[in-house]
């Protein structure tokens, strides 16, 4: 695994089975090292310092948007945080519908309309192993 190509994944905690079993074992095949804070942050860290230093340190941030996530501030703040940053975002719609995104403003932050469906994952990989 090519630990200077990072990934930060954003998520709601009810979807941190899917991004833990399915979607960071298929990225980490590509070579990238992917970040969730589910097992990577210890009790008694300081939670808001190592998702900040994870944020600076990785080359794009991976958003799952879902109904969960859509609820979810931390998901938001992170966003945010890349957008700062000049990160590389991607957002993958699992759930809610293009419309229900624009309603709640998420496109108009995130400053595209063209989001990632999880049926589309593998052309993700495909453009994630030539940035590798």
């Amino acid at each position: 695994m090519i630990e200077s190509y990072r990934i930060f994944f954003s998520h709601g905690g009810e979807d941190t089975y899917i991004v833990t079993n399915f979607l960071q074992p298929r990225i980490e095949a590509t070579g990238a090292f992917v970040f969730v804070d589910d097992g990577q942050i210890e009790y008694g860290d300081d939670f808001q310092g190592r998702i900040l230093e994870e944020l600076r340190g990785c080359k794009e941030l991976l958003v799952l948007l879902t109904m969960s996530s859509l609820n979810r501030p931390w998901v938001f703040a992170e966003i945010g945080a890349a957008l700062i940053q000049n990160k590389r975002i991607v957002a993958i719609r699992y759930g809610p519908t293009e419309s229900q995104l624009q309603e709640l403003g998420i496109l108009s932050l995130l400053g595209t309309t063209r989001l990632l469906r999880m049926e589309d994952f593998d052309v993700y990989l495909g453009q994630l192993g030539s940035r590798i």
